[in-house]
């Protein structure tokens, strides 16, 4: 699980001998006046900077049921 997640969010299948550049990060998104109708459902990922982009849910089981489909259905650079 743990290598999906990193080629997710870096690109790379494989921690690389001398690190990332830039250092992979995490964001958060949510909406400030707590409607999360239009907060994106599934992690988002930028390769080029490294960070995976995670969406707040209502419950636990609806975020792992979307991070567990976007991390089985894309392959390389893409979009769940």
């Amino acid at each position: 699980m743990s290598q999906k997640i990193l080629s997710f969010a870096t690109g790379a299948s494989v921690l690389p001998p001398i690190g990332f550049s830039p250092t992979p990060s995490v964001q958060f998104i949510h909406n400030e006046d707590d409607d999360f109708s239009s907060t994106p459902m599934f992690p988002v990922a930028n390769t080029c900077v490294n960070c995976i982009k995670l969406p707040l849910h209502v419950s636990y089981q609806l975020f792992k049921q979307k991070f567990d489909f976007a991390l089985g259905n894309t392959c390389g650079f893409g979009r769940a």
